[in-house]
């Protein structure tokens, strides 16, 4: 029975030093799950980084290649398109979990080629849903103008929180067409060109003159180019990363009455480029710095968001000789689509 006694006795001892055993290996090894606590991410999931944290060693070739890219899983940059534009790139990191790309200086052209260069500007953190007061700034400065993103917001911006009101069952609203619907310190909807249009010329006018505001909006793609290829940038209406816009709400216009549709995920920027041989516009963007899309996905959501577009042009500068005037551009800018199609910067903040 003593014998018994000692053998269970020496049986637990075992178990007890193999489990201590076990335990201490898998401290060593890490073994946490948690994707949080092995990488880094970004408030705004949709441009979350997938940059290991400071503390995890990373080789020196893994290191350059993720300060070359963008970090934005929806952008469509072709790693050919990255590799050409390597030596001309500077690299700008805004926080610890974003890397963007904000200069893409192109020193050879074709003619399928064009890309003008310009300061990029943030639109974060000062102005989390102010991606088109953003936009605007980046096209002032470089007009020469030396605009500030939040002055721009703070006191050229029209903005509304809509003025509601309720009519025989109907929801009634300012237009996001003439206003900033909400706060872009903040959170809200967004806006179109209207609003944008009388941001910039009442900045112009206060500012010394000397350029003309024009809002083409409903221009077909091609005119956008044309500018582009006259030295122009123009300043767009997309979604952000390109993605299908999502119905969020309806109400009609306090003024007019016509029915007001707004969706998410609008997005506003700067054409600053195309490549017509690899199916490629070039965008200043207030969130995702310099990027590249596919030509044909960014036609679509142009056509999408209503072909709002405005330029700014010296005065007595010359106008792209194309036709503005054509039956579709008309019916763009004569009647609003309602069947998912326009509109907005997500309403939480992004």
């Amino acid at each position: 029975m003593n014998e018994l006694k000692a053998r269970i006795v020496l049986l637990v001892l075992c178990a007890a030093v193999l489990a201590v055993t076990v335990m201490y290996i898998l401290s060593e090894n890490g073994g946490s799950d948690s994707p949080d606590e092995q990488y880094a991410y970004a408030e705004n999931t949709e441009t979350a980084s997938v940059l290991p944290p400071e503390d995890i060693p990373v080789p020196e070739e893994t290191a350059e290649s993720l300060t070359e890219m963008s970090v934005t899983e929806t952008s469509v940059v072709p790693a050919e398109t990255e590799d050409a534009d390597e030596e001309n790139s500077d690299t700008g990191e805004t926080s610890a979990s974003r890397t963007i790309i904000t200069s893409r200086v192109r020193k050879e052209y074709d003619n399928n080629s064009v890309y003008i260069d310009m300061e990029n500007i943030q639109q974060l953190p000062e102005l989390p849903v102010g991606c088109e007061i953003t936009a605007l700034t980046i096209l002032l400065r470089h007009c020469g103008f030396d605009a500030e993103k939040t002055d721009m917001a703070r006191n050229y911006l029209p903005t509304s929180w809509g003025n509601a009101r309720y009519e025989d069952g109907k929801t009634y609203k300012d237009s996001f067409f003439n206003y900033f619907i909400g706060d872009p310190f903040g959170k809200g909807y967004g806006c179109f060109s209207g609003a944008i249009e009388t941001a910039a010329k009442n900045y112009i006018a206060d500012h010394g003159g000397g350029f003309t505001v024009m809002n083409i909006s409903g221009s077909h793609p091609d005119v956008l180019y044309d500018y582009l290829a006259e030295g122009t940038p123009v300043l767009c209406w997309a979604t952000d990363g390109m993605i299908e816009p999502e119905y969020y709400e309806t109400w009609y216009d306090n003024e007019t009455g016509e029915q007001l549709d707004w969706y998410l995920n609008e997005h506003c920027f700067v054409l600053a480029g195309f490549n017509m041989s690899a199916d490629l516009v070039t965008l200043n963007d207030p969130m995702k710095g310099i990027i590249d899309y596919n030509i044909n996905k960014f036609e679509t959501r142009y056509d999408q968001m209503h072909r709002q577009a405005i330029v700014i042009l010296p005065e007595g500068g010359g106008v792209p000789e194309t036709d503005t005037d054509n039956t579709e551009t008309a019916a763009f800018l004569n009647e609003i689509e309602t069947d998912g199609t326009p509109y907005g910067e997500n309403i939480e903040n992004e």
